[in-house]
C-alpha cells in the first residue's frame, strides 16, 4: 500500500456483499417456513396425544372418560363421571388446522371404557399448516399412532 491510500471497502463492493447476503436469505426461506410448520403440526399431534394418554388413564381410574375436542378452536377436554379437567389448547394462535377422517367438523368425542379400552370406530386426525402435515390414529381399541 502506498502511504496516502486508505484501507477499506468501496460502496459497491459492500452493495454486492448485501446483495449476496439478499439472494442467500431468499432461498434459505421457504425450508426454513416448512420446517417451522412441521414443527407446529408435530407439536399439535404430540399435544393431543399426551391428552389421549391422559383420557384413558382416567377413564382407568374413574370407570370411564370421554376427551371432547373442538376442532374449530384446537381444544380438547376430559369429561369423566365425577370431573372435567381444564381446557388444553392443542395449537397456538389458531395456526394449525384439525381435521377428522370420517367425522363432521365441529366436536369429536373419543370415548374410553372402565377398561381402558376405546368405544368408537377408528379415527384419523389430520394436523395441517401450510404445506406441512402430520396424522394421529386412534383404533377402536384406543391405541395411538402417530405418523
Amino acid at each position: 500500500m502506498r502511504s496516502g491510500t486508505r484501507g477499506g471497502y468501496s460502496l459497491v463492493e459492500l452493495c454486492l456483499v448485501l446483495a449476496l447476503l439478499a439472494l442467500l436469505a431468499g432461498m434459505a426461506g421457504p425450508p426454513v417456513r416448512y420446517a417451522l410448520a412441521l414443527a407446529r403440526v408435530r407439536a399439535a399431534r404430540g399435544a393431543m396425544a399426551g391428552q389421549l394418554a391422559r383420557t384413558r388413564a382416567l377413564a382407568l381410574s374413574r370407570g370411564g372418560a370421554d376427551m371432547v375436542v373442538d376442532m374449530s378452536r384446537a381444544e380438547s377436554w376430559i369429561e369423566a363421571s365425577d370431573t372435567t379437567t381444564p381446557i388444553v389448547a392443542m395449537a397456538d394462535g389458531g395456526l394449525v388446522a384439525i381435521g377428522v377422517d370420517g367425522a363432521a367438523a365441529g366436536r369429536v368425542t373419543i370415548a374410553y371404557d372402565g377398561l381402558g379400552l376405546g368405544r368408537v370406530a377408528s379415527r384419523t386426525f389430520r394436523f395441517r399448516s401450510g404445506p406441512a402435515e402430520a396424522r394421529l390414529t386412534i383404533s377402536s381399541y384406543g391405541r395411538v399412532r402417530s405418523w
